[in-house]
């Protein structure tokens, strides 16, 4: 149910959710490096967080392109 709310919340407010993903990406990639330069665990906690988000965002994606497309 929350796949389908997100992706249609998505599909109306494309610049809302590209922003979440760019921020997503930015903190994977600040925690990344943090990860690699300082070795604290945190980093590596955010990064886990990170990639379980990944499977909704694909089913997410997956459902708009069977169900909501143009």
């Amino acid at each position: 149910m929350m796949i389908v709310k997100y992706a249609k919340f998505s599909k109306r407010h494309p610049y809302i959710h590209f922003s979440i993903m760019i921020s997503l990406v930015l903190l994977f990639l600040f925690s990344a490096v943090m990860l690699i330069e300082y070795e604290i665990i945190a980093f590596a906690i955010v990064i886990l967080l990170i990639g379980c988000t990944l499977p909704f965002f694909a089913k997410v994606s997956k459902y708009k392109q069977q169900y909501l497309s143009d």
